[in-house]
């Protein structure tokens, strides 16, 4: 067994590591052509140097959050990193796994490849396009309606731009069905950021034997249970979000293969 500082050395190397790649991956957003294979490829390689910037930066605000000893953050960063992993995972075991496991591809399998590739980098429940052009009467206006009629969220997903993503709860139970581990970890941190007594321990601290609702009263609650939950969450994280990685841009066709026929 390692101990914690060995342990946030280690996560501190690899952190460092995923930095030094997410600087060198330039990869433009450039969905141009009408040659399947290469579409794929710029989606894919978007979709690594997606996953590689935001775990690089998750995993340097859980560093930050541990050297301030702001457990709540910590527990935060932590639930989306496991977040992450089961969402690469469940993408690549059962979308993109079933299609590249056969020995040749046909003309639908290219075409439903591109559909996985489109909701793993889009999928989102929020209107983006509405956002970012300032339309917010119309997302007041779904907000309310969303909350007369549920089933309008679901209409507005279909009918208009927004790709649907998956939900990770989904993703979430698909990994811990092989790995039980996984789903003890997300409930841990789930937990860990409710508003509920898991968080309120995070920020409570304890002095001459008296609870205190904040950390910096006394000795920190959060600090043994960051102690008990660290080893997990770089157990469930770190090793299977490099494998999964390496899946993804092991589905990158070589340039030699652009031009062959599916």
């Amino acid at each position: 067994m390692h101990t914690i500082p060995e342990l946030i050395a280690a996560f501190r190397k690899e952190t460092e590591h995923l930095r030094s790649m997410a600087q060198k991956l330039e990869y433009p957003w450039k969905p141009e052509g009408d040659n399947p294979r290469a579409l794929h490829n710029n989606y894919a390689r978007n979709l690594v140097t997606c996953y590689v910037s935001k775990f690089s930066d998750l995993s340097d605000g859980l560093l930050d959050a541990i050297e301030k000893r702001n457990y709540l953050v910590y527990a935060l960063t932590g639930r989306a990193m496991i977040e992450n992993v089961a969402t690469l995972r469940y993408y690549i075991e059962h979308h993109y796994r079933p299609i590249f496991d056969k020995k040749s591809l046909t003309p639908e399998d290219m075409q439903k490849l591109i559909e996985v590739d489109d909701k793993h980098l889009r999928g989102s429940r929020f209107d983006w396009e509405s956002f970012l052009f300032r339309r917010y009467d119309k997302l007041k206006d779904d907000a309310v309606r969303h909350l007369k009629d549920k089933e309008h969220k679901k209409k507005s997903i279909v009918d208009g731009m927004i790709q649907e993503q998956v939900n990770v709860l989904t993703c979430i139970e698909k990994w811990a069905s092989q790995t039980p581990e996984v789903l003890i970890a997300y409930n841990l941190f789930c937990d860990l950021v409710h508003p509920n007594i898991g968080s309120s321990f995070l920020v409570s601290s304890i002095s001459l034997g008296d609870l205190y609702f904040s950390r910096f009263k006394g000795e920190p609650v959060g600090r043994s249970i960051f102690d008990q939950s660290f080893p997990v969450l770089v157990s469930v994280t770190n090793k299977p979000f490099g494998e999964q990685l390496m899946m993804l841009i092991g589905t990158i066709w070589q340039d030699d293969e652009l031009k062959k026929k599916a």
